[in-house]
């Protein structure tokens, strides 16, 4: 029905009162009697009654009652409108079955706000009003009062109220207060007030001042209480959180230990939408255990710097940072339990600045890296490395050429890449011993390289001619002279730019050839062999000859020329060593099968894809041909991978000597030996599915119900219930084989296992296992268990490393909702005992 400000009249029991059926329409009539505030049409409905009370100027909704009027909904037993006043009355009906009850209680929408009531009144102009025994939902949270009063849009003061983020009916905690003043989009203020779990008071403070709105709050950062064997009683992560403004903040914290120890830490974050983001992480942390004069007394200084900062400073130039540097090792293995970060053996930083220019086939980047060895304390940092690319070209290509119809010349190609690098190394003087002593070591160089390529198709081949060129130059080189005094080696480092230049030239031949299988058995249509065959012809010239100006010779105690780089410590290196004319045969083998699945669809799966290759070398004195080299891969439906390698050589192998230039076959009658031979295999198995439930609380209110019913009424293996196997689970397993036999009678085999698994006990318990076997050693690696329980509006977590260095466990119980993060339990332990 629609309610209008305009009104009729009737006679009834001497009242000016209109009696409307629910099958009736409201006609207007003629005339007004008073003005109201109402300026829109209110849509009711009730299924006994709607009254019009003409004397007092207001409308009755009797049973299952609701009023519409602009973004109001009203739903209740019972709703009185007040036309003149703009306001409206709500409130449920005693149940006639249950005493005490009510049913047909107000619940009232306020846009996307809602309130459950006992008693409702609200005005539509002043946007106020009052709710016995309400409760409605604000920003995530759910606020419960005897009294509700809304003084104005976003205001409310509420009498014994609580304040809890579970949706539960009862819900397991809330926060009680007598007195609650909530500023929607800011704030909750609260004297005193109460934590109950499960209905029982746990701690209580005299006030509170809560944030009231997603995103971030200025305050403090409640601390944690702990105590830990080897540092004694704490306070961990107090401190302040200051929200800036939208763009950055910062926090800073603190932990305080009783004997002898403080650690601080502080975070700097910005963002500016679209354009750049990022975050300064500094911790520092200062041990003194112990006095001066003890002899196990423990004193650091420990601290480390973290920069990540990610830009688009237009739409072709990017700006990316990641950087970390840290004291050494020991910031970790005296401030965390994480497992990964205890396990860290290296700090990497990486920056870099990268340019493309739209249109071209030209790039440029700017790069420093960073490597800190958390262990030996040897650093390795390029500061900076700058490479320029000029992607494939093709110098004869028109604008209009077609693609289809290609000329010979408008095949050819080029490329050509610089780069400019300098390091700056920090290493051990002796690596075997870490004793704090280093050396210095800074170089650099420029390196450009042109790739020149012709391909040519004829026929079913493809003929490709290519050729590559490298200048390289340095301001660094070396001599080395021989000392007949003491027969000794004697380096001189120089200074002064040199430079040399090495190239190789080629051909390669490759070609397709398909072979087709058909058949029609078990639903199987056809097979598939791709075989690419391709053939590679490549000269280098030996550039260690004194004209080349790239390699120098001594003559050492026996009279033997002995060849060495000028360039053997700088970054690229030096130029190849020995001439090389080597013709490479490759042959790859990709095996398939198709299946009919419907009538209409057919399916295609790679059996096996099978390489090999091998080279032979013209110009070697000897052992002319390469190892013989295979890769495979293969698939087991959608369940197991199949992945390796291996290679063979031909030539006989005497201890003592090596290779010699003696097949096996001639031999042995042996065609190879094999050398190196490796396998993977992995696998992830998974099912169960849980039945679909809408509501989370019937749910843990049925599991427990389960639970108990199993425990008090199994009847043994003769029960006619079937077992449920449908929870869900997943089973990753990984093995791994190795074994070198590069040198037959010097042996190395690996062979290891590791797997994961995943399964849900029930709806909210879940469990996670993974470890690792090594066979040979018959060590197990870390293994590590998860448990999680999903407590509705808590949850329970439990990381266990049972064995090992860093053995121990984290137990943690914490309110679900991210806006009471802070609040839960903690118990865990490591190394040093319990923490």
């Amino acid at each position: 029905m629609l309610f209008t400000v305009l009104q009729a009249y009737s006679q009834q029991n001497g009242d000016s009162v209109l009696y409307v059926p629910i099958t009736d329409t409201l006609k207007p009539a003629d005339t007004v009697r008073s003005q109201s505030d109402i300026n829109a049409i209110i849509e009711y409905s009730a299924t006994d009654s709607a009254i019009f009370d003409i004397s007092d100027d207001k409308l009755l909704l009797y049973n299952e009652a609701e009023l519409k009027y602009k973004e109001y909904d009203l739903k209740a037993a019972r709703i009185i409108l007040f036309r003149e006043s703009s306001t409206m009355e709500a409130y449920g009906v005693p149940d006639t079955v249950t005493a005490g009850k009510y049913i047909g209680q107000p619940v009232f929408m306020e846009g996307s706000k809602r309130y459950d009531a006992f008693k409702l009144r609200y005005n539509f102009t002043t946007r106020k009003g009052n709710i016995d025994m309400g409760s409605t939902e604000i920003e995530g949270g759910f606020y419960l009062g005897e009294k509700i009063k809304k003084v104005d849009e976003n205001v409310y003061f509420i009498q014994n109220g609580r304040y809890t983020t579970c949706d539960k009916a009862e819900p397991d905690y809330y926060f009680g207060s007598p007195k609650l003043k909530i500023i929607q989009g800011e704030k909750v203020i609260a004297e005193p007030v109460f934590l109950h779990i499960d209905g029982v008071p746990i701690f209580a403070l005299p006030f509170g001042i809560f944030p009231n709105h997603s995103g971030r709050s200025s305050g403090l950062i409640p601390p944690a209480y702990g105590e830990d064997p080897t540092y004694g009683r704490y306070l961990s992560h107090l401190g302040y959180f200051w929200a800036i403004n939208d763009y950055i903040d910062i926090a800073a914290q603190g932990n305080y230990y009783t004997k002898g120890r403080i650690d601080l830490s502080s975070r700097f974050r910005y963002v500016l939408r679209y354009k750049l983001s990022g975050t300064i992480d500094v911790g520092g942390s200062r041990i003194r255990l112990g006095e001066d004069t003890d002899n196990d007394k423990i004193f650091s200084d420990e601290w480390r710097i973290g920069v990540y900062h990610n830009q688009s400073i237009d739409p072709t130039t990017n700006l990316t940072a990641n950087v970390n540097f840290y004291s050494s090792k020991n910031y970790f293995t005296t401030s965390t339990n994480n497992l990964e970060d205890l396990l860290r053996q290296n700090a990497l930083s990486n920056v870099t600045l990268s340019k493309f220019w739209e249109g071209t086939p030209n790039s440029v980047s700017l790069n420093y890296s960073r490597d800190q060895n958390l262990t030996t304390g040897e650093i390795r940092q390029t500061i900076p490395s700058v490479t320029f690319v000029r992607s494939q070209t093709f110098p004869f290509r028109g604008k209009n050429t077609s693609l289809i119809d290609l000329k010979w010349y408008e095949s050819i190609s080029y490329g050509y890449n610089s780069q400019l690098l300098y390091i700056d190394q920090k290493l051990l003087v002796n690596p075997s011993l870490i004793d704090g002593n280093f050396t210095k070591n800074s170089r650099g160089g420029l390196r450009q390289a042109l790739n020149i390529s012709a391909p040519i198709k004829i026929s079913e081949f493809s003929f490709s001619p290519f050729f590559n060129y490298s200048e390289v130059w340095y301001n660094k080189s070396v001599e080395k002279s021989f000392s007949s005094s003491d027969s000794t080696v004697i380096t001189n480092e120089l200074t002064g730019f040199r430079s040399f230049r090495y190239f190789s030239t080629g051909v390669s031949l490759n070609t397709r050839l398909i072979g087709l299988f058909n058949t029609n058995i078990f639903g199987i249509k056809g097979f598939r062999h791709t075989l690419t065959p391709a053939i590679t012809y490549s000269f280098q010239p030996d550039f260690s000859e004194p004209q080349w100006n790239a390699w120098g010779s001594y003559t050492n105690q026996f009279g033997q020329q002995v060849k060495y780089s000028f360039f053997e410590r700088e970054v690229f290196g030096g130029a190849p060593l020995g001439e090389q004319q080597a013709l490479n045969f490759s042959v790859g083998n990709i095996f398939e099968m198709k299946v009919k699945d419907t009538d209409s669809t057919d399916s295609k799966f790679q059996l096996l894809n099978l390489n090999a290759g091998i080279a032979y070398n013209f110009v070697a004195d000897s052992l002319n041909f390469s190892e013989l080299g295979l890769n495979y891969r293969t698939q087991i439906g959608d369940f197991l991978n199949i992945g390796g390698g291996a290679s063979f050589n031909l030539y006989k192998y005497v201890d003592g000597v090596g290779r010699i230039n003696k097949f096996l076959w001639n031999e042995e009658k042996r065609i190879a030996q094999l050398t190196n031979f490796n396998i993977s295999l992995s696998t992830t198995l998974q099912g169960g599915e849980l039945n679909p439930v809408t509501n989370d609380s019937t749910l843990q209110e049925e599991e427990l119900s389960q639970e108990s019913t199993q425990e008090s009424e199994y009847t043994g293996i003769y029960d006619d219930r079937p077992p449920d196997f449908s929870i869900p689970w997943s089973v990753t397993l990984n093995y791994n084989y190795s074994i070198n036999k590069s040198i037959p009678s010097v042996i190395s085999k690996f062979s290891n296992i590791s797997g994961s698994l995943n399964f849900n006990l029930t709806r909210n318990w879940k469990f996670t296992f993974s470890t690792g076997y090594d066979i040979f050693l018959k060590e197990f690696s870390t293994p590590y268990v998860t448990i999680y329980r999903d407590l509705h509006c808590w949850e329970m977590s439990f990381n266990w490393v049972p064995t090992g260095l860093y053995r121990g466990f984290k137990f943690e119980l914490r309110i679900k909702a991210p806006q009471l993060q802070d609040i839960k339990v903690t118990k865990q332990t490591n190394y040093r005992g319990v923490f």
